[in-house]
C-alpha cells in the first residue's frame, strides 16, 4: 500500500487562517453586527447595475437617514470604494457603493457612455432614493477619478442633490460638455475637492487657480480652507492630503473628510465631533482580508501537495534537473526584465488600437504580456542556435500538452474559484490586496467569455515565463534544505519584479521626497497597472516555483497562472464594445 506523505498540521493551520481572517474581517465589515450589508441588483433599462449596500440596523420603522452614493473611477469596482461607505454608515447614513455599467457585476459596456454620462449611476441613485429608509432630499455623492465625471452627469439630471465629494476627478475635458453641468461658487451644493499632492494625473499649483471661481475667491485657493458655508449649501473646501491617485479613496485624511463632509452637508454642524471621534476601521477589514488572500494562495500549496501524494505518478522522481549551460540569475533578470519594460508601451498601445478581447485596457494588458511572451520564445530559439545553451523546445511543449497537467491547473484553479465564490456569497468580501481586487466572481455571463478569450494569450507568456524562470536557471544549487529554498523563491520572486519595482520607485520616490516629476503624465499613469500587477506577479512567481519544485515541469505552473491571470483580468478591466 501507497504511503502518503502528507503534513495535515500545516493544512489545518492554513485553512484556519483563512476562514480567521475572513470571519474578522466581516466583523469588521459590518461593525460588529451593527451593520446591514448586501449585495443588491439595480434595474437600468434591460441591463442591471451591480451595488453593495451599507444600512445601519438600528433604523426605527419610520425613520429615514440620509444617504451617500459612492462612484469608483475607471477599471474600478465598487470594493475599492467600500471603505468609505462602511465609515459612512457607520456614521448613521445609507451608503451604496455601485459598479458602473460594464464594470465589476453590472451589465453593460463602458463604450455606452455617449448614451448614458452618468454610466447607469443615476439610475442606482432613483433607486436608492426610493427606499422608505432613505431620505430623498438628504442625498450625497462621492466620486473618484472618472467617478467624479459621473457625479457631476448625476447632479445635472438629478437636479436634488445636496452634498458633492469629487476626489481627484471632475474637472477634466469630458466634464466640459453640457451634461455635466458649469461649475461656480452655488453649483454644485456644498462641493468638497480632494486630490493628492502625489497625483501624478493633476498638477496642484494650477488647479488651485482653476478653481478660484467655483470658490469664488481670486488668486489661489487656498488648501484646508473652508469657503462659503453649509447653511446657505454653498460651502468648498480643497485638501491635498500625500498619496497618489490609485489609493485616494483608501487614504484616511480623505476618508474622514469626506465623513466629516456629509455631517455637514446632511446633518448640519453639530454632529462633526462625532464622526471624528468613531475613528476608521475599513484598514483592519482591508488587513485581514489581505491576510485571507495570502492564505488562499498557500492553500493552493497545500491542495498540489495532496494531489501530488495521491498521484506519485504526476511528480517527476528524478532530482531537480541539473544544467551546467544556463542563463545566470542577472542575465535572466536582465533579458526578461527588460523584454517586460520596452515592450511595454509598443504592445499597450497595440490593445487600444486592436481592442480585442474587448476589454478597456485589458487587452492592452493582454496583448503586452502576448508580446513579451513570443518575444522571449524568439529570443530562446536564437540562444539555441548562437550560444552553447540547448533547450528542447518540442519536449517542453509535447510535455505540457499532458491532460493529467491540464486536470491537476483545472482542480487548482476550480478550488481557488470556489472558495472566493463562498466568500463573495456569505459574507460580500473579495479577495483583494488593499484597494487591488485581485480574485471576483466572474459576473456577468461575458465576463465568462472574456476569461476564455484571454487563455491563449496569456498561455504563451506563462509558457515563455516558465523556460526563463525555470528551465534556464540553475536549480542545481538548490536542494531539499529550507533556507535554500527558501532563497530560491525570493530570487525567483525578485527577477519576477524587480523591474517594475524600481520603475515605480523612480516614478514615486521624487515626487513623495522633493515633489519631483520624472516622468510625463501619461507614462506616469501607467505606472500604476504595474501597482496593481506586482501583486500577481508575486503569486504567479511563487506557485511557478513551487509546481516546478514538486514536478520538474513547466506546465502545471504555467497553465495555473494563465488561468489566475485570465480570471483576475476578465472580472476586473470594463467590458468595451
Amino acid at each position: 500500500m501507497m504511503r502518503l506523505n502528507i503534513h495535515y498540521k500545516p493544512i489545518i493551520f492554513i485553512t484556519l487562517l483563512y476562514v480567521s481572517g475572513i470571519l474578522i474581517a466581516s466583523s469588521f465589515n459590518t461593525d460588529f453586527g451593527n451593520l446591514d450589508v448586501s449585495n443588491i441588483s439595480i434595474p437600468n433599462g434591460q441591463n442591471k447595475i451591480s451595488g453593495l449596500i451599507y444600512r445601519p440596523r438600528t433604523i426605527a420603522k419610520g425613520d429615514s437617514l440620509s444617504a451617500v452614493v459612492l462612484v469608483h473611477g475607471i477599471s474600478g469596482t465598487k470594493e475599492i470604494m467600500s471603505g468609505i461607505a462602511l465609515e459612512l454608515a457607520r456614521n448613521d447614513f445609507i451608503a451604496m457603493a455601485i459598479d458602473l455599467m460594464g464594470h465589476g457585476n453590472s451589465d453593460g459596456v463602458f463604450s455606452s457612455a455617449h448614451k448614458d454620462p452618468t454610466l447607469g449611476a443615476l439610475a442606482a441613485v432613483k433607486y436608492l432614493e426610493s427606499h422608505p429608509y432613505v431620505d430623498r432630499f438628504s442625498i450625497g455623492l462621492v466620486g473618484h477619478s472618472l467617478g467624479a465625471g459621473i457625479v457631476r452627469a448625476i447632479v445635472k439630471a438629478h437636479g436634488n442633490i445636496s452634498s458633492v465629494v469629487l476626489i481627484a476627478g471632475g474637472v477634466g475635458e469630458m466634464t466640459v460638455d453640457s451634461s455635466y453641468g458649469n461649475l461656480n461658487s452655488t453649483y454644485p451644493k456644498n462641493l468638497l475637492f480632494a486630490v493628492g499632492m502625489q497625483d501624478v494625473l493633476f498638477n496642484i499649483s494650477q488647479l488651485k487657480r482653476d478653481l478660484a471661481p467655483v470658490f469664488d475667491t481670486t488668486g489661489e485657493v487656498a488648501v484646508n480652507q473652508l469657503y462659503g458655508d453649509f447653511s446657505s449649501q454653498t460651502a468648498r473646501k480643497l485638501i491635498t492630503p500625500s498619496t497618489t491617485h490609485l489609493f485616494e479613496p483608501v487614504t484616511p485624511i480623505i476618508v474622514n473628510e469626506v465623513i466629516s463632509w456629509m455631517i455637514n452637508s446632511l446633518k448640519g454642524e453639530t454632529d462633526l465631533n462625532y464622526s471624528l471621534n468613531k475613528g476608521l476601521v475599513y484598514g483592519y477589514r482591508d488587513f485581514m482580508v489581505t491576510l485571507s488572500f495570502i492564505a488562499c494562495t498557500c492553500l493552493v500549496l497545500a491542495a498540489s501537495h495532496i494531489i501530488f501524494s495521491f498521484l506519485p505518478a504526476l511528480i517527476d522522481n528524478r532530482t531537480i534537473k541539473t544544467k551546467h549551460e544556463v542563463l545566470s540569475d542577472w542575465k535572466i533578470l536582465i533579458v526578461w526584465g527588460s523584454l517586460g519594460i520596452i515592450l511595454f508601451i509598443p504592445f499597450f498601445s497595440i490593445g487600444s488600437l486592436v481592442s480585442f478581447p474587448p476589454l478597456l485596457f485589458g487587452s492592452s494588458f493582454a496583448w503586452w504580456l502576448f508580446g513579451v511572451g513570443i518575444f522571449s520564445l524568439i529570443l530562446t530559439l536564437l540562444l539555441s542556435k548562437t550560444s552553447s545553451i540547448r533547450i528542447d523546445l518540442k519536449s517542453i511543449i509535447s510535455d505540457s500538452l499532458k491532460p493529467s497537467y491540464l486536470l491537476v491547473s483545472s482542480t487548482l484553479f476550480g478550488l481557488i474559484y470556489l472558495v472566493v465564490f463562498i466568500t463573495e456569497t456569505i459574507f460580500s468580501l473579495d479577495l483583494k490586496i488593499s484597494i487591488i481586487p485581485v480574485f471576483s466572481i466572474l459576473s456577468p455571463v461575458a465576463r465568462v467569455g472574456m476569461f476564455l478569450l484571454l487563455i491563449p494569450f496569456y498561455a504563451i507568456y506563462f509558457f515563455a515565463e516558465g523556460l526563463y524562470l525555470h528551465e534556464l536557471h540553475d536549480w542545481s544549487k538548490d536542494n531539499t534544505k529550507q533556507l535554500p529554498q527558501i532563497l530560491s523563491v525570493l530570487k525567483v520572486v525578485g527577477i519576477r519584479i524587480c523591474p517594475y519595482v524600481t520603475l515605480l520607485s523612480i516614478n514615486y520616490l521624487p515626487l513623495f521626497f522633493w515633489n519631483l516629476r520624472i516622468l510625463p503624465v501619461y507614462f506616469g499613469f501607467l505606472m500604476e497597472f504595474f501597482v496593481g500587477i506586482i501583486p500577481l506577479f508575486i503569486v504567479s512567481a511563487v506557485l511557478s516555483w513551487w509546481m516546478y519544485r514538486n514536478t520538474t515541469t513547466i506546465s502545471i505552473g504555467a497553465i495555473l497562472n494563465t488561468f489566475l491571470f485570465a480570471w483576475s483580468s476578465a472580472a476586473i478591466f470594463p467590458l468595451n464594445a
